[in-house]
């Protein structure tokens, strides 16, 4: 991948030397999907660490626009920001050392969010010389997977192999993107980005864009409607050939595993092949569980992402009962009890607050489960 002229060196990346190579993965997509995902998780943990590390001792003076904000984060220092303590209900709800991911001012988290107490979180790195030096391992053994890649091909595998192929694939293209490229200001520039970064797989280039609205078939995101307009204005143009490599239906769970590196964004894990349906179901859960609450007022707050989604499963009036089967039962008891109180008041047409789509940078990547 080029890199922006506006940008740090990240030349480093593309000159080192190749080291021992993963021999034979290319003629195992699905596996070497995996361990591109893995080891991008590894650098992007790596670059922030160092760049927390430099901050902290006074090394650094000057920082990538790598971040959208030009300063280090302070929810990646403190990692996770304390959820205000109400008192109602306080053994369905969180005490003030919960973890609250989506941290929402006035949010009453759930005293379990699942999988995403346990994430790792992303909100800042630094690319310069001294950055890429401490993740080299990392960054050669990508140079050699992304290289592999491109003989891979697809077009023969399962309908859950090529989910769990290009689910991991375009979630690692799009973090390697924002290290190539730095991190889009604007909805526009990011789908500009879409378009451009690609990887060659199958002797056909594929760009970000591409492998999510023709490979993935997913249709134009209500909860951003300046990517879905410019997807009306743009049409993605995708050789016949290449489209022989696409799923062979919609799956419109996969919304909760792709990750484009943005605050409201899901979280980032790891699909295969042999458990890619159990694994979405879980992401949708997991998703759900750490992103939604219940305000001091009894409102149902969920992401406009998930209210989207929820919209093209049930109507509004059913939408907190959804929302409530991927809850513990003591949570959806407690939901319940809310909306039971709001039907009963002036505010029964406000059950459900939604809260915007927030597209600062941020990544949360979510540990890996390994058989016994």
């Amino acid at each position: 991948m080029k890199r922006g002229p506006a940008y740090c060196e990240p030349v480093y990346v593309w000159k080192l030397t190749k080291e021992v190579q993963p021999k034979g993965l290319w003629d195992h997509p699905c596996q070497l999907s995996e361990e591109m995902v893995r080891c991008m998780k590894d650098i992007f943990i790596s670059l922030a660490d160092s760049t927390i590390s430099s901050k902290l001792s006074g090394l650094e003076s000057h920082y990538s626009p790598l971040s959208p904000h030009g300063h280090l984060s302070s929810s990646y220092m403190s990692s996770w920001v304390q959820s205000p303590q109400i008192d109602i209900e306080s053994e369905v709800l969180a005490a003030d050392d919960i973890h609250d991911p989506y941290r929402v001012h006035g949010k009453l988290s759930w005293a379990d969010i699942g999988s995403y107490g346990l994430a790792t979180e992303v909100s800042w790195m630094s690319v310069g010389k001294k950055q890429l030096e401490y993740a080299a391992g990392e960054l050669r053994r990508f140079r050699i997977l992304v290289e592999q890649a491109a003989q891979v091909n697809p077009i023969h595998l399962s309908h859950n192999e090529k989910l769990g192929f290009w689910i991991n694939l375009y979630n690692t293209l799009i973090m390697h993107a924002y290290l190539a490229y730095g991190v889009p200001r604007s909805d526009l520039k990011l789908f500009s980005l879409m378009q451009k970064a690609a990887y060659t797989v199958g002797g056909h280039s594929f760009s970000a864009a591409a492998i999510e609205y023709i490979i993935l078939k997913m249709k134009p995101p209500v909860h951003r409607p300046q990517i879905a307009l410019l997807l009306a204005l743009h049409k993605l143009k995708v050789s016949e050939e290449q489209r022989k490599f696409a799923i062979d239906t919609f799956e419109p769970i996969v919304a909760f595993a792709l990750s484009c590196g943005l605050y409201s964004s899901p979280a980032v894990r790891i699909y295969t092949a042999m458990n890619v349906r159990e694994e979405l179901q879980e992401s949708q859960r997991d998703f759900i569980r750490a992103s939604v609450g219940v305000s001091s007022k009894g409102r149902l707050l969920v992401p406009k992402l998930l209210h989207c989604f929820g919209n093209g499963c049930v109507d509004d009036e059913k939408f907190p009962a959804w929302i409530s089967r991927f809850l513990l039962s003591h949570q959806a008891s407690f939901v319940e009890k809310c909306m039971s109180k709001r039907r009963q008041s002036l505010f029964s047409s406000r059950c459900c607050g939604i809260l915007p789509f927030d597209s600062r940078f941020r990544y949360l990547f979510l540990p890996e489960k390994f058989s016994p």
